[in-house]
């Protein structure tokens, strides 16, 4: 990896290489000492998935296991009625 040093004006303005031209660029504070430049890769928002288009297919058992659940919830738990006791105290 090459290294090179460069001023900054007193404006903190860097002057880049010609190679990052017209680019959109990361900057990585890693360190108190250390900044990280690197050009970012930008991918038109119109080609990015959503979560929702990719489809997960449950197993049987976790079908099953999902449709009980709905149909039998179980009983909440000690942490989950404190939780809600909490929360209707502060809504009043």
């Amino acid at each position: 990896m090459e290294s090179e040093t460069r001023m900054t004006d007193a404006k903190a303005r860097v002057i880049l290489p010609k190679s990052f031209a017209n680019a959109t660029v990361i900057l990585e504070h890693v360190s108190e000492t250390e900044v990280r430049i690197r050009r970012a890769r930008v991918v038109a928002e119109d080609d990015l998935p959503f979560a929702e288009e990719a489809k997960t297919t449950l197993s049987d058992r976790d079908r099953d296991r999902f449709l009980d659940l709905l149909a039998n919830p179980p009983e909440p738990g000690p942490t989950l009625l404190k939780a809600a006791a909490r929360h209707k105290a502060r809504r009043g």
